[in-house]
């Protein structure tokens, strides 16, 4: 069984990025039906995923084939490249885009329930240090380029770090669990698919892979001459 400690500091993080796209859509000058679209989206993923992980429904879904968690990522991406002009409206400061990956140190949980003997080294560790290299990453950034615009490596790098960051999370995640591909941990199979850290994989890692989309969608608005919008200055 997971701590509560874990479950609390997975269940904050729900609001706080439902909260993180309310703010991008106002910096884009969303509308107020705009905004009730998304909100409902957003409601109704929550909705669907919380349901899964917390009555055990993706356990038995996944039942050990990568697969269907890469669909579900996948089917994330591509709405947000078919929506990114949608969502990011007249232009979306980098600052904030980038400011959503700083919720990615969460990902120490793993670290913690690893001490608990829950999740397996294997997987943990790996993990949950990535997760606090991505988000300690867009902060360096966000604080060496407080008072300008973020230039293009930077954002770039950020974006780098965190993907690469998902990409091991999820190769070491499946080949420590319980599969057909299982390379390690064969005494103690990873177990992240279930409440409350599932949650992560199912709900916050597609948020933030849409996140790290919807940041460099708006870098190549920038890069085609189209200005930062002057919100950035006040952010």
């Amino acid at each position: 069984m997971f701590s509560p400690i874990s479950e609390a500091i997975v269940l904050f993080s729900i609001p706080a990025v439902f909260w993180h796209m309310l703010w991008v859509l106002t910096a884009g000058g969303a509308t107020v039906r705009k905004r009730i679209i998304v909100s409902a989206v957003i409601l109704l993923w929550t909705a669907y995923a919380y349901a899964n992980i917390r009555y055990g429904f993706a356990t038995e879904l996944i039942g050990g084939n990568p697969a269907i968690p890469l669909a579900y990522l996948a089917t994330a991406a591509v709405m947000a490249l078919v929506f990114r002009d949608y969502i990011l409206g007249d232009g979306v400061p980098q600052r904030l885009l980038i400011a959503l990956q700083l919720f990615r140190p969460i990902g120490l949980v793993f670290v913690l329930e690893n001490a608990r003997g829950t999740l397996p080294w294997t997987f943990a560790q790996p993990a949950g240090w990535g997760d606090l290299i991505a988000g300690l990453t867009a902060l360096a950034v966000l604080v060496r380029y407080w008072r300008q615009d973020i230039p293009p490596h930077a954002v770039v790098l950020v974006a780098v770090v965190g993907l690469l960051d998902f990409a091991s999370a999820f190769f070491f995640g499946f080949t420590s669990s319980a599969s057909p591909v299982q390379l390690f941990a064969f005494d103690n199979p990873n177990r992240v698919i279930e409440y409350p850290l599932g949650l992560i994989p199912v709900f916050l890692v597609p948020y933030a892979v849409v996140a790290h989309i919807l940041s460099l969608s708006q870098l190549t608005r920038d890069q085609n001459g189209q200005a930062e919008p002057p919100l950035a200055r006040r952010i």
